[in-house]
């Protein structure tokens, strides 16, 4: 019997949030910003932290450096939940950093990469591999180092009994291709959003962008913000709308959201139930503020889709 339900593979890292800025400095500027906050970040990360918050055993495989930020991830990690067994301390690499400058109407990045973009094959054997059920990788066009080798990964989860899942998140390189499409048949449920996906194919309309991928990968599960969410195959489609909430903070709710989708394909539900547990995820965390989404539960889907 594996020792988790899902292991996840691929970035953790700091979120050094500054908010209340009333607009971007140019070089040799200063602005105030009116509060900092510190948080966990990483799109797997985030992924596996949800999982955690979902019931799930979760464990994630990534790097961060013998720093203090490396302490703090580790230290948030065991607090909500998720192993941090399989954490790789760099001796030589800083932990990985995105800086957020948060206006009232945007937001602006400053990432330094570090540990971020630093496992690579050699760090994804076998034997941890059959520790899990289920094997997602997250951040894909930042794993720079891991890409080559992602279908590989893949294909040896899938001889060691694992189902797989991939997201992309944004290609900050503006490439949008990265041999991606060819990992794809390796991949039981690829998850871009309505950004992502016709970035990829190169099919304009997200759900037409969705049909084109799902020749390749087993599941395609598009996101498509308060529209709900489509699953594609190559033989068969749906679509589901998603949740009315008053939205607060959509920062995370696509991690939300492949959290509830697995949470809901590991426990044997349909693929209409994976979507409704997918928006249900992102819609929850939708109307809460910041990314640690406490109110997220199997409890709290359960009552959203009960009152649907």
């Amino acid at each position: 019997m594996a020792n988790y339900d899902i292991l996840c593979v691929g970035d953790v890292n700091v979120d050094l949030i500054l908010s209340g800025v009333d607009r971007m400095p140019r070089f040799g500027e200063e602005v105030l910003a009116d509060a900092v906050g510190m948080h966990l970040g990483g799109c797997t990360a985030n992924v596996a932290t949800f999982a955690a918050r979902l019931g799930m055993r979760a464990a994630l495989r990534a790097r961060v450096g013998r720093d203090d930020f490396g302490d703090f991830l580790i230290e948030q990690l065991t607090q909500i939940g998720v192993s941090t067994e399989f954490i790789i301390r760099d001796d030589e690499l800083n932990t990985g950093i995105t800086v957020s400058l948060s206006g009232a109407s945007d937001r602006a990045f400053v990432t330094y990469l570090g540990t971020i973009d630093s496992l690579t094959e050699a760090d994804v054997t076998d034997d941890l591999l059959a520790q899990a059920r289920h094997v997602h990788i997250g951040s894909y066009f930042m794993q720079r180092k891991l890409q080559p080798s992602i279908k590989s990964v893949f294909e040896r989860a899938r001889e060691q009994g694992c189902t797989t899942s991939l997201d992309t998140g944004y290609d900050p390189y503006e490439t949008w291709d990265c041999g991606i499409v060819d990992v794809l048949p390796a991949v039981d449920v690829f998850m871009p959003n309505e950004v992502e996906g016709p970035r990829i194919s190169g099919v304009e309309d997200p759900m037409e962008a969705a049909r084109a991928l799902a020749q390749s990968a087993g599941r395609v599960s598009v996101k498509l913000g308060a529209e709900g969410s489509g699953l594609l195959t190559g033989e068969a489609e749906m679509l589901v709308p998603g949740f009315s909430v008053e939205v607060v903070d959509t920062t995370c709710c696509g991690d939300a959201f492949n959290a509830g989708l697995l949470c809901a394909l590991l426990g044997g539900k349909s693929d209409e139930e994976l979507l409704r547990w997918g928006n249900a995820a992102g819609a929850i965390v939708a109307a809460g503020s910041g990314t640690s989404a406490e109110r997220l539960s199997r409890e709290a889907i359960e009552e959203m889709i009960g009152g649907s």
